[in-house]
């Protein structure tokens, strides 16, 4: 199965690099963490706050099936 990082949507993925380059180490550890998982429920609630901060996703439109299973950051 692939890893979170390239189940990632387009936008998502672009958004994420872009941040990087602004916070290098707290980008690299939510990256790492995305190539090691293959889930989204295996991520922490902690992982996906920061995956939501460095994307610029609004999360207040979100509905309870977008955060069981991150429908708007993970390609289905």
């Amino acid at each position: 199965m692939e890893n979170l990082y390239n189940q990632l949507k387009p936008e998502v993925k672009k958004a994420i690099k872009k941040s990087v380059k602004k916070y290098p180490n707290s980008g690299r550890v939510i990256i790492a963490k995305l190539h090691l998982h293959t889930m989204y429920s295996e991520l922490t609630m902690s992982d996906i706050r920061d995956l939501i901060t460095f994307t610029n996703v609004n999360e207040y439109n979100w509905d309870t099936i977008d955060w069981k299973y991150g429908d708007k950051l993970f390609k289905n």
